[in-house]
């Protein structure tokens, strides 16, 4: 009987191991049983990832929910920083935070070797950010699978561009170029209304 036992808990143990190994072996792992992202984005989000990883050894990991409260996001935060081995990127996401219906959660971690390679603003700028922009967009479709798949090819790109890599799966600079271009128009606006102010003053 003690026999039996011992060999049930080893194969659990082994069970366990072989799941978490297999859990962070890969380059992408996504956790979004809540349909937020469609399965369409998310093969290709998988694509981009994997492939970064087989050539840089980042690992990206993204959780995405409809509903966290503070409780649940340490515990997740926790749970894949120490699970995470090597370079890596932990991208937590939620729809809405605590009790605000109003108000969602967008935090996105890393490791420390990756300080300096890719820009979080590049994402997550207000207006032009490639992640940002799509997903604060008035549309009446649910934009948040764009904005994943945009943000993503985004940090991918940045990231193959900082270890020196092409990436056959990458969707190019599009979304990049579009955030600059973004970026461009309202700077030109806001220049344009400062000098008509400037002009007014001048006048009077």
């Amino acid at each position: 009987m003690i026999n039996i036992i011992r060999k049930r808990v080893a194969f659990a143990t082994f069970f366990i191991l072989l799941l978490t190994n297999s859990l962070f072996s890969s380059g992408f792992t996504i956790v979004s049983d809540e349909g937020i992202i469609l399965d369409k984005a998310i093969a290709k989000m998988r694509e981009m990832g994997d492939e970064l990883y087989q050539k840089t050894k980042v690992s990206t990991i993204i959780v995405a929910k409809k509903h966290l409260d503070k409780k649940e996001f340490l515990d997740i935060k926790k749970k894949y920083m120490t699970k995470a081995q090597g370079p890596y990127v932990l991208w937590i996401f939620s729809k809405t935070y605590e009790d605000r219906s109003d108000i969602g959660l967008n935090q996105m971690f890393n490791s420390k070797d990756l300080d300096d390679k890719f820009d979080k603003d590049s994402l997550f700028s207000p207006f032009t950010g490639t992640f940002t922009k799509i997903l604060t967009s008035h549309s009446k479709v649910d934009s948040t699978s764009a904005a994943f798949l945009n943000g993503y090819a985004d940090l991918v790109d940045m990231f193959a561009k900082s270890y020196d890599v092409k990436l056959k799966s990458s969707i190019g600079s599009n979304s990049l170029i579009m955030a600059d271009i973004v970026r461009y128009i309202v700077y030109s606006i806001f220049i344009f209304v400062i000098l008509l102010f400037i002009r007014e003053k001048l006048k009077k």
